[in-house]
């Protein structure tokens, strides 16, 4: 099993099994995009043809409403101006306005009420009939002659019309004739029948709702504060679940009669999903089939092609895995295509150069051993003379840094001094004169404790102690980071944390910084390594040197570190001038320097290269002329055998 998926691992995986891994994504993921793909357009196209059709649904129940109201408006004018109904209602005849009102083509409710506004007699089913008109209705009534208003009935669950007319004759206004007409869940039901789809009208403030199907008080509560509110401002349709049975639901905005811009409530369509969802299914199944299809068929077209292709290329490997183990032979001729023949003919030819390189090669790492022992001989007397020529450097920052926490501790030992000789004649003036004192004695000694500010020198010796303190713990880290960097250790390797390497280093370049240069440390966990802790600060002090010359006036450094696998890398970066791109290759020879005619030997940068290499480890650099330069140093987190041992 361990071999089985060692196969997999980068590295190791053969052509074939890479064939594979690539031709089957690219084989099977245009195949999942279209299956998605056709199923979104027609998910697009379900809710395209919803919208459609609830529009027009929509328009077809407002017109269907606007002809309704239309109808029942001429009808009750015609019933205002029936001479039966005005003759009985100027002499009050209310068994004759009944017979006439009888007569009517009735809607819901008929009444007829005194100009007065009280009731006179009228037909109501099964309602009970109201006995006055309010005061805002007879008021607007009287003033506009005939009104027409629409409002949901008490009790919700339907929508209700109310028509009012002036009774005049020629010469004198008689009452008000009130026809009421509701629309409620049988007319929503008939409704339904003739347009397929579901209706429900609702309150501005979807408090009320009548409706052509059964909807809990809840549930109208649910959908009209959550998702009609989404609905009425992206006009998408939204999903609701009703029992068994789910729906697309609609709001659209409801006018008031007559087609007026005001809006008067809402009206929610809601269509059926059954049907589609059935198709839906199927054409997912349909779809999940002919994927399955495509992608077990182009899995076998791979496997056949890769076989064909990598037969030849197995036989090219096999050999050059004789060759690594010493058993050089030349490989047959192949009828295998253009490609092939040529690795062939490259392979037998490079057998034979193979022996006569090899010959040569072990003469030239004679060679080479000889010479980078020299080099390794003046490396080791150019890195004790650029340290020294650094430490002199060094000397003069630490001289002037050591000199201030030094003036503190002075300074302020001078001020206790004085504070506590005061203190103490305060002290014996107190015990000479403690139970003798006189009112004139006491008077004395308190002027001579506020001449003395006691309070104050008690509170600031407090304050002179922490500065002496502050002072003598700067003296000791500069002193401790200048030890730490001169130690040499020139051939051991031992534990080391790389931030406490770089802390002390910059420590010690704190004067070069100075108010120039902001420092950015930005240090990652990292595990301790093996090195030769004051060699890398070697590196360091040159690296971060170089980063501070090449600042002409204010700037930044940025040091970054981060572990990966088994080393770690640190990165050394500058906003400095940069450096051109064609130094960047002789950047690390010995003597090559980018600056001024004695402002530097160019040993700096090749003694880090030098360092770097012995700890196994790799410096790289970028930079760009006017940006900045990067120097990244990578280092193993454990030596080789040798190199501890060396």
């Amino acid at each position: 099993m361990k071999n089985f998926f060692s196969r997999f691992r980068y590295g190791t995986r053969s052509l074939k099994t890479n064939l594979a891994l690539y031709f089957i994504p690219i084989s099977v993921l245009p195949t999942v995009f279209i299956s998605l793909y056709a199923l979104r357009i027609f998910e697009e196209s379900i809710s395209e043809n919803l919208i459609r059709r609830a529009s027009a649904d929509r328009d077809a129940i407002v017109a269907e409403i606007d002809t309704l109201e239309a109808d029942l408006l001429a009808q009750a004018r015609l019933h205002a101006a029936h001479p039966r109904l005005l003759e009985a209602v100027k002499a009050r005849r209310t068994n004759s306005i009944r017979e006439v009102i009888a007569s009517f083509r009735s809607p819901s409710s008929i009444k007829v009420y005194s100009l007065e506004g009280q009731f006179i007699t009228g037909k109501s089913e099964g309602r009970n009939a109201v006995s006055y008109i309010s005061k805002e209705g007879l008021k607007r009534v009287q003033a506009r002659g005939e009104t027409f208003d629409r409002y949901f009935a008490p009790e919700g669950a339907e929508v209700v019309t109310v028509i009012r007319f002036l009774l005049k004759d020629k010469f004198n206004l008689l009452g008000i004739l009130e026809e009421e007409h509701r629309y409620g869940q049988k007319e929503l039901a008939e409704l339904k029948n003739r347009r397929q789809v579901d209706v429900v009208f609702l309150k501005r403030d979807f408090t009320s709702a009548a409706a052509s199907l059964a909807l809990s008080e809840t549930l109208v509560k649910n959908l009209s504060s959550v998702a009609f509110q989404a609905t009425l401002k992206g006009k998408q349709p939204i999903f609701i679940q009703i029992g068994d049975q789910r729906f697309a639901a609609f709001l659209f905005d409801l006018p008031a009669n007559f087609g007026k811009n005001r809006k008067w409530g809402y009206l929610a369509l809601f269509l059926s999903m059954s049907t589609i969802d059935v198709t839906m299914a199927k054409l997912k199944v349909a779809l999940l089939y002919l994927s399955f299809l495509l992608i077990l068929t182009t899995l076998l077209a791979i496997f056949v092609f890769s076989n064909r292709l990598m037969k030849p290329i197995d036989m090219l490997v096999n050999a050059m895995k004789r060759v690594k183990t010493g058993r050089v032979e030349q490989i047959p001729s192949l009828h295998s295509t253009y490609e092939i023949e040529y690795l062939v003919h490259s392979f037998n030819e490079m057998t034979r150069n193979v022996i006569a390189a090899k010959r040569t090669l072990e003469l030239k790492l004679e060679e080479l051993h000889r010479a980078n022992t020299e080099i390794k001989n003046a490396q080791s007397q150019l890195v004790q003379s650029a340290k020294m020529v650094s430490l002199g450097q060094i000397v003069a920052g630490v001289a002037h840094e050591l000199n201030n926490p030094i003036g503190f501790i002075h300074s302020n030992m001078h001020h206790l001094s004085e504070y506590v000789e005061k203190i103490k004649e305060l002290v014996t003036n107190y015990r000479q004169v403690r139970a003798q004192l006189g009112q004139v004695d006491q008077a004395r000694l308190k002027q001579l404790e506020e001449r003395l500010d006691v309070d104050f020198l008690l509170k600031d010796l407090d304050e002179l102690t922490r500065s002496c303190v502050d002072g003598a713990k700067r003296t000791k880290d500069i002193v401790l980071g200048l030890r730490t960097f001169s130690r040499m250790e020139e051939s051991t390797y031992q534990k080391c944390d790389i931030h406490e390497g770089l802390r002390n280093t910059l420590k010690l370049l704190a004067s070069e910084f100075k108010d120039r240069v902001t420092l950015h440390e930005e240090y990652g966990d990292l595990p301790e390594i093996e090195c030769n802790l004051s060699q890398m600060n070697q590196v360091f002090m040159n690296l971060l040197t170089n980063a501070v010359h090449a600042i002409e006036r204010r700037g930044d450094i940025w040091i970054r570190t981060h572990a990966v696998k088994d080393s770690v890398v640190i990165e050394i970066e500058d906003n400095g001038s940069g450096i051109p791109a064609e130094a960047l290759e002789k950047i690390f020879d010995p003597f090559f320097t980018t600056k001024k005619v004695g402002e530097g030997m160019g040993l700096g940068l090749s003694i880090a290269y030098g360092l770097v290499q012995k700890h196994n480890g790799a410096i790289s650099v970028t930079s760009e002329v006017g940006k900045g330069t990067c120097f990244t140093i990578t280092l193993p987190v454990r030596q080789k055998k040798v190199a501890r041992m060396a």
